[in-house]
Formats: structure tokens, sequence, C-alpha cells
């Protein structure tokens, strides 16, 4: 276990945790949203008054989800200029999840739990009752076509152990939407997500806001809208999130969604603008790659699993493979015992049995802008942009509130 002036340590190296002691993560967001519509909160609710959030009289909420924007990337954007609504005083911001991925945290957006409780922990884990390890975006084993998990048993509408936030608030009367790409309509993460909501597939910007504008106009009176645009997620992995792709899109993704909001004339509606998590930059010479010839590869009982940023180990002598690991990479690395990470709260909670299994016994997390990754299959390439860590770029994202 982590002594106290350990955990001090991991502080003092700019780590930024999950901010649950001040209820300023995404599960607190979104159990705000349900208190707000009248539903018992599965989580502490988001102090959203301390924050200036007014959602008096407000009826209808579409919350925009922007894979991998970060609050730090925000505010270098609204430098520029050009926003009429979007303002540096409608910009808060709140953690993401650990770790700071897609799977975890839009679980957290879509239950308004935390990684501990919704058993999402992650890019790739290790299911003992499937078993081995599966890529938890395409909810597939390692290296097979999406959603191969279901050939072996797997429904994505009945593994999460919790409704999903559409769920409860269908039983207090209140519809809910969820519109994403066309492409992921009818995936099984997507329908994990979406019981009980109405689901709409779009191409791109122009019918994204068309569907939220017929929401908005003709829907019902009451109603929560998540709106899912993973494209700036793609062009941080592949050009960095400091690259002009990056930031020209994420700057002209504003631009329209302030525009839009301000063409609305619908009354009691609000908008948020937020993220699943952020990025770091990963320069290749900072990524440490190995394989099944590596020392450590015997160690093991499984693949590893996790992130390039925060990996998961599977094995059956952890102190051996931790010295192992800080003899060759003290300096680029730093290994928690499972114990260590719930001590530090990093899931928002103690795992339960089954769930610890999905993680293992050591989690490594990269130092810096380190990466460490595993060749899988050997067709594995580099990244510019890489996010699951625990940076400030990472953790911290935005929280941009709007409202008529």
């Amino acid at each position: 276990m982590l002594l106290f002036l350990e955990v001090m340590s991991l502080l003092e190296k700019k780590l930024v945790l999950p901010d649950y002691s001040n209820k300023k993560t995404i599960p607190n967001f979104s159990s705000a949203i349900l208190q707000h519509f009248g539903v018992e909160p599965p989580f502490e609710p988001f102090p959203l008054a301390l924050e200036d959030i007014n959602l008096k009289g407000i009826d209808k909420i579409i919350i925009f989800i922007i894979d991998a924007l970060s609050y730090n990337a925000v505010l270098k954007l609204l430098g520029k200029g050009g926003f009429e609504h979007i303002k540096p005083d409608t910009l808060k911001k709140m953690t993401s999840v650990f770790p700071s991925t897609t799977t975890a945290a839009l679980t957290s957006f879509f239950t308004g739990v935390p990684p501990a409780q919704h058993g999402m922990l992650g890019y790739t884990l290790y299911l003992k009752e499937f078993g081995g390890l599966s890529n938890m975006i395409e909810l597939t084993p390692m290296a097979q076509e999406r959603d191969g998990l279901t050939k072996v048993g797997f429904d994505p509408m009945k593994f999460l152990p919790l409704p999903t936030i559409f769920q409860q608030l269908h039983e207090a009367g209140i519809t809910g939407y969820h519109i994403t790409s066309k492409s992921f309509v009818n995936t099984g993460l997507s329908r994990m997500h979406s019981i009980d909501a109405h689901i709409k597939g779009v191409y791109g910007l122009g019918d994204m806001i068309e569907e939220v504008h017929h929401i908005i106009s003709s829907g019902p009176k009451k109603s929560l809208t998540y709106v899912y645009w993973g494209l700036i997620d793609s062009y941080g992995h592949r050009y960095g999130p400091k690259s002009e792709a990056y930031m020209e899109e994420s700057y002209w993704l504003l631009r329209a969604l302030d525009d839009f909001f301000g063409k609305l004339r619908s009354k009691k509606t609000a908008f948020f603008i937020v993220a699943d998590h952020g990025q770091i930059e990963t320069p290749w010479e900072k990524e440490i790659w190995w394989t099944k010839r590596e020392k450590i590869y015997d160690y093991l009982y499984a693949l590893p699993g996790g992130e390039h940023r925060a990996m998961y180990l599977y094995t059956h002598y952890p102190e051996e493979l931790k010295s192992v690991i800080l003899n060759n990479w003290n300096e680029q690395l730093m290994v928690l015992n499972l114990e260590d990470a719930e001590e530090l709260n990093l899931f928002g909670g103690h795992l339960k049995k089954d769930l610890k299994s999905r993680v293992g016994e050591l989690i490594v997390i990269p130092r810096d802008d380190y990466a460490f990754c595993f060749k899988y299959t050997g067709q594995e390439h580099s990244m510019k942009g890489r996010h699951g860590g625990l940076t400030d770029d990472e953790m911290f994202v935005p929280l941009i509130f709007l409202r008529k």
C-alpha cells in the first residue's frame, strides 16, 4: 500500500487525479443533470450553483460531448476570438475519470457513476468470463471483428450492472436522445449506452445541427439530448493535439455551435459543451515498445490491457514484476499496485472482485509524455497524440454552459 508521503509525492509530480472530493468529475456532472429532471442522482451531483450554472426553468438540455477536446485547448481557442456566446465566463472545468479514455468516460456520462461502479475500466480489459483480453470500444476479442464478443454470449444490453441515464429518465417520464455518427449507431457500445433513448445517426455537422434543432423545436416539452462528436480525437491521435488539424477543427466546431445557439428562438433550452478527456502529445522517441520476447512478459498470465498511458498488467508475481519495470524504466514510468490505485481513489471507489480481475494486479502510468506500448499483432503504429493518463492535458475537460 502507498504510504501517505508516497501519495503526496505523486501529487507533487503534477498529476491530476479525478476530482471526486469536490464532486467535479464527469459522473458528478451527469448525476446533477438527472437531479435537475427530478431523478434521484446515482452519484453525488456536481455543485452547479457554485459554478454559476443556473438550470432553473430549463426544460431541454443538449449536451455536446466533443471527444478529446481538452480544457487547455479551449482556453487557447477562445483567445482567437470570433465567439458571440462562448466566452471565458461561460467556460468552467471538471476532470475526466481514470483512465482518461473514451470507454470509461462515456460510460460515466451515460450512467452518472464512476468506473468503479459501471465496470468499463479501459480501452482493453481482461474479461475472465469471456476468455481473455477484449477491446471495449469494438466489444471484441483482440484483433477480431467488431462486436465479436456476441459470438461467445456477450449481450451489450445486459453488460452494465446498473441503468443508463436514459433508463432513469424514462422512468420519470423524460425523453432521452442520443445523436452520434451513423457508423456508430448499431455498434454494441452505442446500444449499451443508449438503452431507452432515441438514437439518431448523422453523417456530419450539418445534419447533426438539423437533428438537434428538430428536437428543440418539435420534440417533447422536456428532454435530455447527448450529442457525441468523435472526429477531433481521431485528428489528435494522427496529427497531435497541438496540430493545425486538431486546433482548426476544434475552433470551427465551437464556432458552429456558438452560431447555432445564437440563432435559437426556443426558450427554456440549455447547451453544455463538454469532453470525455483531453490528449497529450506523445513523441515517437518517448514510446516504449515491448513484445512477447521481453522479460516482463514471462511474469504475465494474460496480455497487457488498458491504454498506452495507463497499462494494466495481469500477473501472479506483482512485486517481482514491479521491480523489473522500475529497474529498467524508473525515470519513465510509475507502477501502482491495484491497492495503491484504490487508495488514491482513481476509479471513484473500491472495485468489486469481478471488476478487479479486469484491471489486474499492476497499473503502469507513464511519466510526462512517455507511452508504454505492447505489440499485440505487430501491426501497431506510433500515434502523435494519446490519452488515458493523469496529466492536466488529459484530465481537465471543458464545461461550457449556455442557456436561453
